[in-house]
């Protein structure tokens, strides 16, 4: 039986304000399939369910149109509803025991169904709840007992047995693994993949990640009522378009994941829709959205405009004032002006030669925005080079560099303080990188009085002030006029990053920022990296040799091999099935698995083939004769003839 939404708008009225808890949300679920949806919390989520079961209170005001096989119930009377409810549609709500009626048997209430509808006497009720509930893991001895004498599993499985009691073909399960333990979960999630066996559509509403991508076939992402993309559900963890989706993942703790959880930047809380002034012919009478961290000049955000905007990574001055639509992009569908997840720089090709020495052969790199890229490598393999060349600092020998969608060397030739002002900079060695004859202040403000970036009615010292204390640094009139020589190593990487810092960048690049640091400093000093790439929506390049810190902090890591890239993907990816055998080779020296990595005649080759060849363990005729190209592995990208596979992960 097909289950249909089209348009569906909801909004909770409240005296002269009003909530609006969902806007024209479209969804369609075909006999057999999942369609789960996820957002945070306030999203519109349980709305949502509530509309398709017909149980929105009276202080709701509903537009749009359900549909089951083609019927429309949402302008059916109560009586019509209630004939099709636990009969066609039912729901699992939220909050386990809290559905549960706390003075009558567990049985019975799982009974009551089939004796509401007059389809069984009591005895032959109870007989069927007692084998549903059996079906459903409730042992003989549960059956008898009150609700609060049941375990959080035990509730929700008695749930999930009263909402099947009477066989019915759509299934709205309202976070059915919520505070459950890990097998409990995978109980649920048993009987949802059963529900969906036996041919029956599934509206799956849920904050785990893992269990939409893992039995969902699409899944719709829900912002403050909007639906924000809809995309394939194997598509959710590992290629979002849309920055909201994909900064969800990025919070989401999985046993793979393996950087630190990244969080969304601001909070969201509520819409409200309301009007200034009680007479049509008020002036002030108006009606708008409130959202939070956005105004206009009454204090509140105007109806036009992305949503997410606030909080975005990407927003742009587009985003504030114009209408913004759902649009098909291959498989997903995604509301976004900018077509989804932009790239804030992309290199083509890029080479660069010193000399003799070639440091970076032709290179592709794509950052996207928002996100930590880490490149990883030993030492002279371009990681640097590659670096400054992203940042503006030199200049390739050939190939092209996009910034903004903007051709870079154009951009620089004609306005080199302009895009400078775009990308700040944090260099290896932090006593190098500051003058001696600079005070704290002059260090931090030198930016500021080069580009003559301050706006009327702003200081200098405001504007240093407020970055200092970004960083976590004092802003104590003797602590602005020390020199570098009287502050430990820790404090002078934090007035780098401010300094890198002041000009509002929108890319970071970030030359082993923590390698002259000791372990508390530097744990100290990348956790103010990440929270202000967070709350600064900056996108990172993170250079560095430790992998195991690439591990905690990288969307995605580069691994970089004589001047080349040799692997791309997402940190988890690369780091837990290496696809190269020199990146796992990294991963193996971490672990103290490697004795003699630079055993004689291991150095790396200076032939046509592969650089690696005299230290793989894999190697044929072709890797001496043919450089690789890159390749698509699962989610990643090797430059290897003979890419690592799952099996072969850990061979001796």
């Amino acid at each position: 039986m097909s289950f249909e939404i089209k348009q569906l708008s909801v909004i909770y009225k409240d005296g002269s304000h009003s909530i609006q808890a969902l806007e024209e949300v479209t969804i369609a679920i075909a006999p057999g399939k999942c369609l789960a949806l996820v957002g945070e919390s306030g999203s519109g989520k349980t709305t949502l369910g509530k509309a398709c079961m017909g149980l929105l209170p009276s202080n709701s005001a509903k537009e749009g149109e359900i549909s089951v096989n083609g019927r429309r119930i949402d302008n059916l009377k109560e009586s019509a509803l209630n004939e099709i409810r636990w009969d066609k549609i039912a729901m699992v709500f939220q909050n386990g025991a809290v559905n549960l009626n706390p003075v009558h048997r567990i049985i019975d209430q799982v009974a009551e169904p089939l004796i509401q509808r007059r389809l069984s006497g009591r005895v032959e009720a109870n007989l069927k709840a007692k084998e549903a509930l059996k079906q459903m893991g409730v042992t003989e001895e549960h059956l008898y007992r009150y609700p609060h004498k049941l375990s959080g599993g035990q509730t929700q499985r008695v749930l999930l047995a009263m909402a099947m009691i009477l066989d019915p073909e759509i299934i709205i399960l309202d976070e059915p693994t919520a505070s459950l333990d890990a097998l409990s979960k995978v109980f649920v999630s048993g009987v949802i993949a059963q529900f969906k066996s036996v041919g029956k559509a599934v509206l799956l509403i849920t904050h785990d990640l893992e269990m939409a991508a893992g039995l969902a076939d699409t899944v719709s992402v829900l912002y403050l009522g909007q639906v924000l993309e809809t995309l394939p559900a194997n598509d959710l963890l590992f290629k979002p378009l849309h920055p909201y989706t994909l900064a969800l993942g990025r919070s989401y703790p999985t046993m793979t994941t393996a950087r630190d959880l990244g969080g969304i930047k601001g909070d969201a809380f509520y819409r409200l829709v309301h009007q200034h002034g009680r007479h049509d012919q008020d002036k002030y009478k108006h009606t708008h959205i409130q959202i939070p961290d956005s105004s206009h000049k009454d204090g509140h955000a105007p109806p036009a405009g992305c949503l997410f905007q606030s909080r975005c990574t990407q927003a742009i001055d587009r985003c504030k004032n114009e209408k913004v639509f759902l649009n098909e992009i291959g498989d997903h569908s995604i509301r976004c002006l900018r077509n989804g997840i932009a790239d804030i720089l992309e290199l083509k090709c890029v080479s660069k030669r010193y000399g003799d020495v070639i440091a970076l052969q032709p290179t592709d790199l794509t950052l996207k925005c928002g996100e930590v890229f880490c490149l990883v490598g030993e030492t002279g393999s371009g990681k640097t080079t590659l670096a400054m060349i992203s940042a503006g600092m030199r200049n390739q020998d050939s190939g092209t560099r996009t910034f903004e969608a903007r051709d870079m060397d154009q951009w620089a030739k004609r306005e080199y303080r302009s895009i400078a002002r775009r990308i700040g900079v944090i260099y290896q060695n932090p006593a190098e990188s500051i003058s001696p004859r600079f005070s704290v202040f002059e260090a931090v403000a030198e930016p500021l009085k080069i580009h003559k970036t301050i706006r009327t009615g702003e200081s200098i010292e405001n504007r240093v002030s407020r970055v200092l204390a970004q960083v976590r640094l004092s802003t104590d009139p003797l602590f602005l006029k020390r020199y570098p020589h009287e502050l430990n190593m820790g404090a002078i990487q934090r007035v780098c990053i401010a300094r890198a810092l002041i000009l509002k960048p929108s890319l970071l690049v970030a030359d082993e920022p923590t390698s002259s640091l000791d372990p508390s400093v530097q744990a100290k000093v990348l956790k103010l990296l990440l929270d202000l790439q967070i709350e600064l929506g900056l996108t990172m390049l993170f250079i560095t040799h430790n992998i195991g810190l690439a591990r905690k902090i990288g969307d995605r890591i580069g691994v970089m091999l004589a001047g080349r890239l040799v692997e791309v993907g997402p940190a988890n990816m690369v780091l837990s099935a290496p696809r190269h055998p020199y990146t796992r080779l990294l991963i193996d020296s971490v672990r103290g698995l490697v004795k003699n990595p630079f055993k004689p005649g291991s150095e790396l080759a200076k032939s046509a083939g592969c650089p690696f060849v005299p230290r793989c363990p894999r190697l044929k005729d072709i890797c001496c004769k043919t450089p690789p190209e890159m390749v698509n592995v699962d989610h990643c990208q090797v430059r290897c003839h003979f890419p690592l596979t799952i099996d072969r992960l850990y061979e001796s």
